[in-house]
């Protein structure tokens, strides 16, 4: 019995080692590849990461950045939409 909880840990304690090894190797490689640009560089993602307020879309509840938003003025109120298809289907009542 001691020795499979022996064997247990040290399988812990080699599983380990070898993700912090291999955590090293990859940031070693990943360093060499250059600086990688941004995952999501769109407007809605830079807006919502820097904390800009979202309009919601009155045709299917989607919110979307303001900046990166399909508008539409109606009765001097502007609307925003998340696409034109959206823009589209509005209909104004």
């Amino acid at each position: 019995m001691i020795r499979v909880v022996l064997y247990l840990l040290i399988s812990i304690f080699l599983i380990t080692f070898l993700r912090i090894v291999i955590g090293i190797i990859g940031k070693g490689v990943s360093d060499l590849a250059g600086p990688s640009k941004p995952r999501d560089s769109s407007p809605a993602a830079r807006s919502a990461a820097t904390g800009g307020e979202l309009k919601r879309d009155p045709v299917c509840g989607t919110f979307v950045a303001p900046s990166a938003s399909v508008k539409k003025t109606v009765r001097g109120e502007v609307l925003h939409f998340c696409s034109t298809a959206c823009r589209d289907k509005y209909r104004e009542s």
